[in-house]
């Protein structure tokens, strides 16, 4: 289980119906993204039962006459999403020793299903369970949430860039392995392809993996955030604008393009056609390259990465 959703930061008083609308769709959004990239999420049986606005639960706002009301689409898609999610009460899994959390030294407060996702990361790190809260009521972010005097740093999500922060704190802070890795870069990198089996080549690098997972996380990021803006542009100015975001990348040179050799080490066959990775990114200086190709932008379609190597002939 890699979500649950916070209960306690359903609140819309004080918001404008669009507002809250907007943010509720955001959420849900998000659901839709951790369910197409197999990540599982859940609640709390009493999310339906709190009241979210003027002491009226949420299913109390469908009601036709409600000042703040809930649009039929919005309704359709909290019945299909909800319709599929479990309860945490219902899972075989560490229940909490208390209800009662505190947020960054703050007052305590009811907040079951945080400190249900804090008794799951106190089990274990690699079990870490995000926090799917509302931004207008909690911060996002990663934060020391306390238990019955036991601290863990729990992420809350409320947006695209705390959700893709959370896995790539998840690849950073407790992978062990390209397989690991795999498993977190779909939620991480969104805006990237990934040619099969492609990590493997980081065994082939000069330093073990937990050595470069925060480089390697640094670069990826890097590519998958500005990569589509950066290649829709003039590629010439690429270099520099990835090197003002504090990756090094370059193209090969004319030499190395007609080696022969050279383009077959590059080439990998991706949905039935040859593509070649003249493009690369340098963890460092002299070694560890991860070759990609940006051919795709152009016609809508997402940067490719394709290689990880210490080195390929030039």
């Amino acid at each position: 289980m890699r979500f649950v959703i916070d209960e306690t930061s359903w609140h819309f008083d004080g918001l404008e119906q669009n507002g809250c609308i907007e943010s509720l769709e955001t959420l849900l959004d998000l659901l839709d993204d951790a369910h197409g990239q197999g990540q599982l999420a859940c609640y709390s049986e009493e999310l339906f039962e709190t009241a979210v606005w003027q002491n009226k639960t949420f299913y109390e706002l469908y009601e036709s006459d409600s000042p703040m009301a809930i649009p039929w689409e919005v309704q359709e898609r909290v019945a299909s999403i909800f319709g599929r999610l479990p309860k945490w009460q219902e899972l075989d899994s560490c229940e909490p020793r208390d209800f009662d959390v505190q947020i960054n030294n703050r007052a305590k407060e009811f907040a079951p299903s945080i400190a249900w996702a804090h008794a799951q990361t106190a089990q274990s790190k690699a079990n870490a369970v995000a926090c799917l809260i509302f931004p207008t009521v909690r911060p996002i972010g990663n934060h020391a949430v306390t238990v019955d005097n036991q601290i863990e740093n729990l992420w809350f999500v409320g947006e695209f860039q705390s959700y893709r922060d959370y896995f790539r704190w998840l690849i950073t802070d407790t992978t062990k392995s390209p397989d690991e890795l795999t498993k977190f870069a779909d939620s991480a990198f969104p805006s990237l392809d990934f040619i099969p089996n492609s990590f493997d080549g980081i065994k082939g690098m000069s330093k073990p993996y937990r050595e470069l997972i925060e480089p390697l996380t640094k670069h990826l990021s890097v590519l998958s955030d500005h990569g589509k803006r950066v290649f829709s542009e003039s590629w010439k100015d690429a270099p520099s604008k990835f090197g003002s975001h504090g990756i090094n990348i370059s193209d090969e040179n004319g030499n190395t393009k007609s080696n022969s050799e050279a383009r077959r080490e590059r080439t990998r066959i991706f949905n039935g056609k040859e593509v070649v990775f003249w493009w690369h990114s340098k963890l460092d200086p002299d070694r560890d390259r991860i070759h990609f190709s940006p051919d795709k932008i152009a016609n809508g379609g997402r940067l490719l990465v394709g290689i990880f190597c210490r080195h390929l002939q030039t």
